[in-house]
């Protein structure tokens, strides 16, 4: 069991799942993020403009700062572009020497394996 998806609509947290009131009053988005950070609560996963990840319609939540997951707890293999910072997808096709990914939201295709190795 992880922390507890959440989504800000207006000045308060509601739970994802069941619609529960979390928290009201808030009165920025620094203070929405301030909460979630010394909470057991997660946000949805934001692109560089501000833009939820949404796949099917759904928000997307990162845990532990590398394993993304929708609201029904399913695993999902994504990376952050690095130039919008949208949402990537693997590519469907195996390739052994590298790993292409495409962000769907500016259409950017990157190799996570080798900016790592860049780095």
């Amino acid at each position: 069991m992880g922390p507890t998806k959440v989504i800000p609509k207006g000045n308060a947290l509601y739970e994802v799942k069941s619609g529960k009131l979390v928290k009201d009053g808030f009165t920025s988005r620094q203070e929405i993020e301030d909460y979630v950070a010394h909470h057991y609560t997660v946000l949805p996963v934001v692109d560089n403009a501000g833009n939820d990840w949404l796949l099917e319609g759904q928000p997307i939540y990162c845990l532990r700062g590398s394993r993304y997951e929708t609201v029904d707890d399913e695993q999902l293999q994504l990376s952050r572009c690095p130039d919008c910072g949208g949402m990537g997808v693997r590519s469907d096709v195996p390739m052994v020497e590298s790993d292409v990914i495409r962000c769907v939201a500016c259409g950017n295709e990157f190799d996570t394996r080798l900016e790592m190795m860049e780095t």
